[in-house]
């Protein structure tokens, strides 16, 4: 059956959460200095990047899917007690391409390739298949700002200008056809490490390690059991972890071949497989393999070793019934309501995984300190959370989600939580703010929690962050000086302006 591209939403009495669906083209090249409600800190300096989808039509087309947009980096800079904003799009060569064409010319994760027929699909899937929007995470990695797109090379971003300097072979450690994933991992050591996928005869993972002196080198190839759609994975000090769930490629994906279907279209959901979680030893490259009841999931959440186990806590889904309300979002209306639940996989000397569930509320676009990454800490932060059916029966309503600040010292980089596309859901795929600061937080009182310092109060303002805009649903106006700089979230506790 032919695809149709949905219609675009509508510009007027639109409700909110459709507002991040619409396209955002204006770019403040120039730094615009924000209003500030209330004070900020005059020794609170440092940049808060964030990155999206921004452009969700190309010559008038829209795309079939939320991950398929044109990648926008924004900056918040704070020195001095001031706050200026930049907006730039990522300037990839085949948004560059569209732009002189007038019309769209690639395929997107969930958008089949271009073309009025079969045969311009073809010939346009065989030329030019998917382009590398640059949309779902920036990070910093040996002093290099990266746009991360997981099927494609890095794009270094000019960290004060927002210009793209081009795409990053991260200095040869990437072949012309090698991917670099939109979540990398930082081991307790300071190295940062991630994978990319390669699809062919067998499906690998490809891990690499990027040491703090700024070489990148690939260290350990893994072999997948199946050629399964792997988003994220975690690291603990010893350890790489594979989530590889029963959401599959067909062995030959005529159908994406010949440009009558994407990526997306192309997925399965094959629960008889199972799902089986890859435990690679970070020194020998052994690879231990645990299979369980069949679940899928787009982002792990935390792990650590645990003796002589691996423990992995996850955001699980039951099915692939997200896949659809991933599409039905860019329609704007959404029928398909899939949640992720916080389980808790141990992987020990059995072959099977042992699963718990950690809560009665849902979690998607998890984010731990730091500090606290691969290891088993208790706190983790949601960027998006709802409560379950089954804790309606509770009396209470569910604790609100509390927010780990991260501290540097002055003048170090602010850095997305990594998105997803937000995500954000990916933004990084986090649609909320993640920053680095001196001080605590501003925002607006009411009642203070009693686990929390005195100074902290659940803030009661309803006002978007703007560096949340991307995944959120809320974007800048187009006057960007009027931007009152309120960071603030759904339920976050904070303390007074």
């Amino acid at each position: 059956m032919a695809q149709q591209a949905p219609t675009a939403l509508p510009t007027e009495t639109t409700p909110g959460w459709r507002l991040g669906f619409q396209s955002l083209e204006t770019e403040h090249r120039e730094a615009v200095e924000l209003e500030v409600t209330g004070e900020l800190p005059t020794d609170l300096r440092g940049t808060l990047y964030r990155i999206g989808p921004a452009r969700h039509e190309a010559g008038g087309e829209r795309y079939r899917h939320w991950f398929d947009g044109d990648g926008m980096v924004h900056a918040i800079h704070l020195d001095g007690g001031r706050a200026h904003y930049r907006n730039r799009f990522v300037a990839t060569a085949g948004r560059a391409e569209e732009e002189r064409a007038g019309r769209r010319l690639y395929a997107g994760f969930g958008t089949r390739p271009a073309g009025d027929n079969a045969v311009e699909r073809f010939r346009h899937a065989v030329r030019r298949f998917a382009k590398n929007t640059a949309n779902t995470n920036i990070v910093e990695i040996g002093g290099r700002l990266l746009a991360l797109w997981e099927a494609g090379h890095p794009h270094r971003i000019d960290p004060v200008t927002l210009e793209t300097i081009g795409e990053d072979d991260l200095g040869g450690a990437l072949g012309r056809n090698d991917w670099f994933s939109a979540h990398p991992k930082t081991h307790p050591s300071g190295d940062v490490w991630n994978f990319g996928i390669g699809y062919g005869a067998r499906t690998r993972a490809h891990l690499y390690r990027c040491r703090t002196d700024g070489s990148v080198s690939r260290e350990i190839t893994v072999t997948l059991p199946f050629p399964s759609m792997v988003h994220d994975f975690a690291l603990t000090e010893r350890h790489a972890v594979f989530v590889v769930a029963p959401l599959t490629l067909p062995p030959v994906p005529l159908g994406m071949m010949l440009g009558s279907r994407s990526f997306a279209d192309s997925l399965r959901w094959e629960p008889r497989r199972g799902t089986h979680v890859g435990v690679v030893d970070l020194e020998t490259g052994e690879t231990r393999w645990h299979r369980g009841d069949p679940f899928t999931m787009f982002h792990t959440v935390n792990a650590w070793d645990e003796g002589g186990s691996v423990v992995l806590d996850v955001c699980a889904y039951p099915d692939a019934a997200f896949m659809r309300t991933l599409f039905q979002l860019m329609t704007g209306n959404v029928t398909t309501h899939a949640s992720a639940w916080p389980e808790r996989l141990v992987l020990d000397g059995s072959p099977r995984i042992r699963r718990q569930r950690l809560s009665a509320t849902s979690l998607e676009f998890p984010r731990v300190a730091p500090s606290a990454a691969s290891t088993g800490s208790p706190r983790t932060s949601p960027a998006a959370s709802s409560a379950s059916p089954r804790a309606s029966t509770s009396p209470s309503a569910p604790s609100p989600p509390r927010r780990r600040e991260r501290t540097s010292s002055p003048g170090s980089w602010f850095r997305s939580p990594g998105g997803a596309p937000a995500t954000s859901p990916t933004s990084g795929c986090s649609p909320w703010c993640s920053t680095r600061r001196r001080e605590a937080p501003s925002c607006a009182s009411s009642t203070a929690p009693t686990s929390r310092p005195r100074r902290w109060r659940r803030c009661a303002s309803r006002t978007p962050c703007p560096s949340a805009s991307t995944a959120t649903g809320w974007r800048p106006p187009e006057a960007a000086p009027r931007l009152g700089l309120r960071v603030v979230e759904r339920a976050r506790w904070c303390h007074d302006h």
